[in-house]
């Protein structure tokens, strides 16, 4: 399944990405300073589709999936 992956910076910035890890690597490379960061993934199905948003906890220290 193809899948679009946008590292979203919260501040008006958008950055495509080419999948989950290399957003987490660069938000992590170059934007860890940015607490609003969040990334969503869009997985198309028919002519709609579906999101799926991680943001980073602090406390856990790892990126978890919005509900």
């Amino acid at each position: 399944m193809r899948y679009v992956v946008v590292l979203d910076l919260g501040d008006g910035r958008r950055i495509h990405c080419k999948g989950i890890e290399a957003a987490k690597s660069k938000w992590a490379q170059y934007y860890s300073r940015i607490d609003d960061a969040s990334i969503d993934v869009f997985y198309p199905i028919g002519l709609g589709g579906f999101a799926v948003t991680y943001w980073y906890d602090k406390e856990l220290e790892k990126w978890v999936k919005s509900e």
